[in-house]
């Protein structure tokens, strides 16, 4: 599918609409971050988590309710302060081993990699211990955590049995409901867990709030859609946050198309129609398959 962020006539919609840049676009730009109440307790309790060194914490929450924007969040604010913070930020960590968790997670550190796991735990370790005696937090972020194999959440369980007096580094994983399965099976893991949160698809009301503050952050203040046409857009997506940005920006389309500036009735039911034809699309598209980890 073409980057609608090059398309000339996406670009040209969204200046007669009034907006300075994309407001639904796919990737999870912190800036478009809205922080619902939940959203907002999530991101606050785990910086708790991380500046008070309480070790680990999962953040659990189906399909496209904002888990991996969150996690950028945390990301962008804490590689802001590089003195204080050592950053790991995995974006699907789909780990079958132990191992296979361990050469990633160097990997993403800039480690030495060393010949069998005895010897890349010393180097991990090592580095653990240097970045505590220079007062550096080392932070670990990971994304689709669902897609760990129990065997996987040993680099935690060896990173939490390895701790001195204090915790050297703090992991926060973000993954769907499976995650809870991974976990049952290795109760000896799951006991280490300080925190446990759940993100849940948005009310009526803060759908309302993401739309506007997406337009309001790409520079529209009008707003997008009208009452009716809004109602549509929240009973079709069920207040997910992924679906409500994809059927918005098909709703930008649909107006660059009619020559219209605000969304009625008739713009969001073709949009809808284009979405539904997307989603189709998309069960049909066989999935690129990726590698296990990177270095390997």
């Amino acid at each position: 599918m073409a980057n609608k962020n090059r398309d000339p006539k996406r670009r040209l919609t969204l200046k007669e609409l009034g907006f300075l840049e994309d407001p639904f676009t796919r990737s999870a730009d912190p800036r478009f971050l809205y922080l619902s109440a939940q959203h907002g307790e999530v991101l606050d309790r785990t910086q708790e988590v991380i500046e008070e060194r309480r070790g680990l914490a999962v953040v659990e929450g189906g399909f496209g309710v904002g888990k991996s924007t969150v996690a950028r969040r945390l990301e962008s604010i804490y590689r802001a302060i590089p003195d204080d913070y050592q950053i790991v930020f995995v974006h699907t960590a789909s780990y079958e081993s132990e191992y296979a968790a361990l050469l990633d997670v160097s990997f993403a550190l800039n480690l030495t990699r060393r010949k069998g796991m005895t010897m890349q735990w010393r180097e991990f370790e090592t580095f653990l211990v240097n970045e505590a005696e220079k007062g550096r937090n080392v932070v670990m972020i990971l994304d689709d955590a669902q897609m760990i194999q129990p065997e996987g959440l040993n680099l935690v369980h060896h990173i939490y049995n390895f701790d001195i007096s204090k915790k050297l580094a703090q992991v926060i994983l973000f993954g769907q409901p499976e995650i809870q399965r991974i976990f049952n099976a290795r109760p000896e893991v799951l006991s280490r867990v300080d925190s446990w949160f759940r993100l849940n698809p948005l009310s009526l009301e803060d759908t309302f709030e993401l739309i506007r503050f997406r337009c309001s952050v790409a520079g529209r203040k009008e707003p997008l859609l009208t009452q009716s046409a809004f109602i549509q857009v929240w009973e079709m997506t069920r207040g997910i946050p992924r679906e409500i940005v994809n059927l918005c920006s098909k709703v930008i389309d649909e107006l660059g198309q009619q020559g219209k500036t605000t969304a009625d009735d008739e713009v969001v039911r073709l949009a809808i129609e284009s979405y539904q034809a997307s989603l189709a699309a998309a069960v049909d598209t066989p999935l690129r398959q990726e590698s296990l980890f990177r270095g390997a």
